[in-house]
């Protein structure tokens, strides 16, 4: 297995033949913008390359996975396109298993497994992650230096050097006399701070500021309670969703070196959340990157690809030609407009659907594959029947809500549970956002389908991490017979 994880101010590649086997790293370095585009494709591919001359021949790996920072900016904003990464793992090291992730999702891996909690990751950026216990991700800030990583090591440079020029102009407020000569050795002259703009360049600069807070600069150490006041904050965001176990982990380089900083995190953090059981962490973002590539090789049924955090691909052969891959262009999900008598709730009618489940059994009479159906002809009847019986009216409250299977021997009870066998453990989800409802397919084995009110049975199921808004009967069809209808509860219709 390969694992890679790829930082502000460096890369790295681990490899490993298993448990007491060989086991070695290479090193390569950061990952930039250039031009609108990331260089994390040629990254990759050196830190294969190099992987490769070690290795002393061109490797064939079971699985490979990639924690990055900044996954989700840039794919959002185009300047990545995961597929390019897919490809450059595939063709280097002959793998048809490969995932690439934010580093959120490794260093939440690497610190604390596959479990619910919540890990802070604080390096040159900064971003809380959690895990609740049907598999749901959150996030809180990650949003890269221009709008976020408050408390991280280049939000923390920066404003020491801002400390450090406030005291050169003669200025009192939040100036640190103690930072100038440091300032000036890290940055150059004066005149050259304000074209500085490389984040890697500020997060060295951090531990300068942390020094001058230990030994007593006020400014410095106003600095410092912020960040701590701003990460304790994030922590306490994502342990405040439903599921999430209280127990926090903190990892990352900066804090890792700087325990006074950790210790103003975790005081913070029990201020406001005095049930939170802080652990120690169990390994490093690069460690939860093999981690994930040891779970791809094991069970790849449950890595399950979540936008915009993780992407998946898993059986499918790498392309002949990589040179050019072009952006994968995606239409935004429009919602409906409103009605005009607005629903006061809604609801989701959960039955059995006579015609879908015979739309799913193939005509030859043959049990069908996971991907052809959802179950047997027979099965079908049989659980058709008993779950016409089952039918329930589920009303939809708070943000989202999980439809899946539950199983008892992995803890997992989605919101809305389907005894449908043809249903994914975490098969869809429906969220409220922006004003409206909408369905998600979260991965699912065997698709989501959704059919507006009047329309025929859907043929073609979301893609996963596809975004559908809802309508007032709009029709979602899961599994083998499982149908859940939207309802808009009106004033009028109580």
């Amino acid at each position: 297995m390969v694992g890679v994880d790829i930082g502000g101010t460096g890369s790295r590649l681990r490899f490993s033949s298993g448990r007491g086997g060989v086991s070695y790293e290479v090193t390569g370095p950061p990952a930039t913008v250039v031009g609108g585009r990331s260089t994390v494709p040629e990254v990759v591919r050196e830190l294969c390359r190099g992987f490769a001359a070690r290795f002393g021949g061109r490797p064939r790996v079971s699985a490979a996975a990639v924690g990055m920072r900044g996954f989700r900016s840039q794919t959002q904003s185009g300047t990545l396109d995961p597929n390019r990464v897919h490809d450059i793992l595939s063709e280097e090291l002959r793998t048809s298993s490969t995932a690439v992730s934010s580093d959120a999702v490794t260093a939440h891996l690497g610190a604390i497994g596959t479990g619910s909690g919540a890990t802070l990751a604080v390096g040159t950026g900064a971003v809380a992650v959690a895990c609740d216990d049907v598999g749901r991700w959150h996030l809180a800030d990650g949003m890269g230096p221009h709008v976020g990583d408050n408390g991280g090591g280049a939000w923390i440079g920066r404003r020491g050097l801002d400390a450090a020029a406030r005291s050169m102009d003669g200025r009192r407020m939040g100036a640190s006399p103690g930072l100038v000569r440091a300032a000036e050795e890290h940055f150059g002259r004066r005149e050259r701070w304000a074209a500085v703009n490389d984040v890697s360049l500020f997060a060295g600069f951090a531990p300068q500021v942390i020094t001058a807070a230990d030994y007593g600069d006020l400014a410095c150490r106003e600095i410092l309670d912020e960040a701590a006041r701003s990460l304790a904050d994030g922590l306490c965001a994502v342990l405040s969703h439903p599921g999430v176990v209280p127990v926090a982990v903190t990892t990352g380089k900066l804090l890792m070196h700087a325990p006074t900083l950790r210790s103003m995190v975790i005081q913070h953090l029990l201020e406001k959340r005095d049930d939170v059981r802080v652990q120690p962490s169990a390994g490093l973002p690069l460690d939860g990157a093999l981690a994930l590539a040891r779970m791809m090789a094991a069970h790849p049924n449950v890595v399950q690809e979540h936008v915009p955090l993780l992407a998946v691909r898993i059986g499918v052969a790498p392309r002949p030609d990589d040179s050019v891959t072009l952006p994968r262009v995606v239409l935004p999900a429009v919602r409906p407009l409103r009605e005009a008598s607005e629903p006061t709730a809604w609801a989701v009618e959960v039955r059995s659907d006579y015609e879908w489940s015979a739309e799913q059994a193939p005509e030859d009479g043959l049990t069908p594959t996971a991907r052809t159906a959802r179950t047997s002809p027979a099965s079908a009847a049989s659980a058709v029947s008993a779950a016409s019986v089952t039918d329930a009216v589920v009303p939809l409250t708070g943000e989202r809500l999980v439809v899946g299977r539950a199983s008892r021997s992995r803890g997992v009870v989605p919101d809305i549970v389907c005894e449908d066998t043809g249903v994914s453990r975490r098969h869809c989800e429906i969220a409220w956002s922006e004003g409206g409802w909408s369905v998600v397919d979260l991965g699912s084995a065997n698709g989501t389908y959704v059919a507006a009110r009047g329309d025929a049975l859907p043929t073609e199921p979301l893609r996963p991490g596809e975004r559908r808004w809802l309508a007032d009967g709009d029709r979602i069809y899961v599994g083998g017979w499982t149908c859940l209808t939207a309802r808009a509860v009106t004033a009028s219709v109580r």
